[in-house]
């Protein structure tokens, strides 16, 4: 069981400036809630495919570490990510979409958070309508918040 939610913001900067700022794990805490602190690539890694990055993730009283792998990642086009190890299995897809002029970008989020038990397959069965709802808004206020950080720039 999945549930998918999608969002998308226009940001007054080129493709190029907002998919460095986006795929910089070290600026995550300023835009994704329950994320306080900067994540960190692991081994000094890159924005590439099958790199990896860490998080905390603050769920209720609980913070819990989180690796990400890079699926794919073309630089201004797209960026692809994966949870492989911590307790919430989430893809998450990033679209960047520069104007003519090349002076904004529509940066488009997808998020698929997978349930990793039978007790979340349940949940989500339950909660499904709701908990989509729930992400896409929770979605389009971290787009907000990063076109805030990015335009202040």
């Amino acid at each position: 069981m999945n549930i998918v939610g999608e969002a998308a913001i226009s940001i007054d900067r080129p493709a190029s400036t907002v998919w460095d700022w986006v795929v910089d794990p070290a600026k995550l805490h300023l835009w994704v809630k329950d994320i306080d602190e900067p994540g960190s690539w692991i081994d000094e890694a890159e924005a590439t495919k099958g790199s990896r990055y860490r998080i905390d993730y603050k769920y209720g009283r609980k913070t819990n570490e989180i690796i990400f792998e890079v699926v794919a990642a073309s630089p201004g086009k797209s960026f692809v990510v994966d949870t492989v190890e911590g307790p919430y299995p989430i893809l998450v897809r990033y679209s960047f979409e520069e104007s003519s002029t090349q002076t904004s970008t529509v940066v488009t989020i997808n998020m698929n958070a997978r349930s990793d038990s039978r007790f979340t397959a349940m949940l989500f069965i339950a909660t499904g309508w709701f908990a989509k709802w729930f992400m896409k808004r929770r979605l389009q206020g971290e787009l907000r918040d990063m076109k805030s950080k990015i335009e202040s720039k």
